[in-house]
């Protein structure tokens, strides 16, 4: 037999870890519906669960979901973003390109972006101002030195003109390369 004073208490009945849970559920609960950016429609949305909730802040894990990104600097790129930036999860298609590049919104989509990050770091790494002669350059770096392919260059710089607002639209499938 086993001395009461000895057993571990029940944590059920009133422990400080429900209330601990039950405070995280209310607080992460309140901060998604405090930063929610939609619009209050005819049709009530129902409200997220707390594993939800915790998911979505870190990485979505269900196509279709997509979180707002505060803004940072994403490597390899050496400026703040001109976009906005959010993250939702990608799917590798059969020619081993990433989707989606951009969020419902337009904004960055972080996770293709980490995904392109290291075959087209050359034109996602030029920064603000560049001519369209140095992104040229920089094509063709990502071609000869990466080993990018027209495909992974193509959504690489398409990438690299939404984060840095870029006006001029080249077609990296076009560029000539010495």
């Amino acid at each position: 037999m086993t001395f009461p004073g000895m057993r571990s208490r029940r944590l059920w009945s009133g422990s400080s870890a429900a209330v601990g849970r039950a405070a995280l559920v209310l607080g992460l609960t309140f901060l998604s519906a405090c930063s929610s950016n939609e619009t209050a429609s005819s049709s009530p949305s129902p409200s997220p669960t707390p594993s939800a909730t915790a998911s979505a802040t870190a990485e979505p894990g269900s196509p279709g979901q997509e979180t707002p990104v505060p803004t940072q600097v994403l490597a390899p790129a050496p400026d703040l973003p001109v976009a906005n930036l959010c993250s939702a999860q990608v799917t590798v298609t059969a020619d081993g390109n990433a989707t989606p590049l951009l969020c419902k919104s337009g904004a960055v989509n972080v996770q293709a972006w980490k995904f392109y990050a290291s075959v087209s770091a050359s034109v996602m790494g030029i920064g603000l101002n560049p001519t369209e002669g140095q992104v040229e350059s920089a094509i063709c770096d990502d071609f000869k030195h990466q080993h990018a392919t027209q495909p992974e260059e193509t959504s690489g710089y398409r990438l690299a003109m939404t984060y840095y607002g870029w006006t001029f639209n080249l077609d990296p499938a076009k560029v000539v390369c010495p």
